[in-house]
């Protein structure tokens, strides 16, 4: 992309070309009628030892392909770009993918490929295939049709958590890790154990398809503009395989999904009627999973979620 001389003279004229630099971010959002949107979860990372961390967490390496999502003026995306096979930096907003696309250049960058669009609309797997010849269904007996591992280092949209995370760890992408920056109450959910306040449905999805492991809280201050909360770094460690092995995954979730929509009720109530089973077989299908009726689903580990999933399958 082409940058006209008077762009370029004052791009000369600053001193300190970081994104990440608060003055330096403010100034090119300014030059291009730009402002934050906190509406849509705009805050952006303005701090060099956070992003640091970050890097460091996601171990980058030459062969990794890297999804950032919600990337920006491109903090992380930026400085990816270099140490992989590729980033492709996942965008909504449109003034910010021309800003990014303006860094990019003005950097000389080529392994960054930046996308315009809604990511729980996007084809995620045909995305990577177009734009990096990536193939996910190769055949694992012939390592040298083996595509690079994907992983997602991000600043998510906080009110995107939730249902981008099962987007991800439900998808078909070969995901070996996520890195990614989410609400600090989010991140507690998910890294959560069985009996936590904080264990939920959000809990049971990153330890089914993870080794979830919160790394470290972020303040409020080191974003442009400051959120209302605090933040904090998760890393997930994506399993070769679910940590659980049940015969039927939506049989599962069914009743992962029923034990915390109704949380204030035993186990028992809030599966009753939801199966088509009376509560008398419900109440024998558990002690057989040898677990209480009386107790809340927030108190079953996910080892029972799956054993009684098997079980309820099974019955005839």
């Amino acid at each position: 992309m082409e940058i006209d001389k008077s762009s370029k003279s004052k791009e000369e004229s600053i001193p300190e070309k970081r994104i990440t630099s608060p003055a330096y971010l403010a100034k090119v959002l300014q030059e291009r009628g730009l402002s934050p949107r906190r509406a849509q979860g705009q805050h952006f990372l303005v701090d060099d030892n956070i992003q640091g961390k970050i890097l460091r967490a996601a171990a980058l390496e030459e062969t990794d392909l890297v999804l950032d999502i919600g990337a920006g003026p491109g903090a992380l995306a930026l400085a990816m770009a270099e140490k992989t096979a590729g980033v492709i930096a996942i965008e909504q907003d449109g003034g910010l993918v021309e800003l990014l696309k303006d860094q990019t250049a003005l950097r000389g960058i080529e392994r960054l490929q930046i996308v315009k669009g809604d990511v729980r609309r996007l084809n995620l797997p045909e995305i990577c295939r177009e734009l990096f010849g990536c193939e996910f269904n190769h055949e694992e007996e012939n390592p040298s049709n083996k595509p690079p591992s994907v992983k997602v280092v991000a600043n998510l949209p906080y009110y995107l958590t939730t249902p981008l995370l099962f987007q991800l760890l439900q998808g078909a992408l070969p995901l070996k890790l996520l890195v990614i920056m989410v609400q600090l109450e989010a991140a507690r959910r998910m890294t959560a154990e069985a009996g936590q306040k904080d264990y939920g449905l959000l809990s049971i999805l990153c330890r089914y398809y993870t080794i979830p492991r919160l790394l470290f809280k972020v303040p409020r201050n080191v974003f442009y503009p400051p959120p209302a909360v605090d933040s904090a770094v998760v890393l997930l460690d994506v399993l070769p395989r679910p940590a659980v092995t049940v015969a039927s995954e939506d049989l599962f979730w069914q009743i992962a999904k029923t034990a915390f929509q109704k949380r204030r009720k035993t186990i028992l109530n809030a599966l009753d009627g939801t199966l088509g089973l009376g509560k008398d077989i419900l109440g024998e299908l558990l002690e057989k999973a040898e677990i209480d009726p009386k107790r809340r689903g927030e108190t079953l580990f996910l080892e029972e979620f799956a054993k009684l999933a098997e079980i309820l399958y099974n019955y005839n």
